[in-house]
């Protein structure tokens, strides 16, 4: 502060802080509000299987690990002639659809 000029002391002085509440929400600091990482686990929590969320929480972590399951997938899905199942682009491809996939060929591997 001491190295500031006057005009800038000036500036500083007139800028707005932004509101309590703005900022809250925001951050997520509100205790009555459950955190995004939460809401995010319940909605894959009613559309996957428990092995298959598990994988998808650790493509979040560690990206790189989501190639193994879709090599896998297209494998499988090849040999199986799931052709469709199989796309050039697996990028575009979400994570849940990714995991469960693989668990679904896992387990039909087990029962063959």
């Amino acid at each position: 502060m001491k190295d500031r000029s006057p005009s800038e002391l000036k500036e500083l002085a007139s800028l707005e802080l932004p509101d309590e509440e703005n900022s809250a929400s925001t951050a997520n600091t509100n205790p009555a509000e459950p955190p995004v990482e939460l809401s995010l686990y319940e909605t894959l929590q009613q559309k996957s299987h428990y092995d298959s969320l598990r994988d998808q929480l650790r493509f979040i972590v560690k990206p790189e690990l989501r190639q193994q399951h879709e090599s896998y997938v297209f494998q499988r899905a090849n040999a199986t002639g799931y052709n469709a199942l199989a796309p050039s682009n697996w990028q575009e491809v979400p994570d849940l659809t990714v995991a469960n996939l693989y668990h679904y060929f896992k387990q039909q591997e087990r029962y063959a």
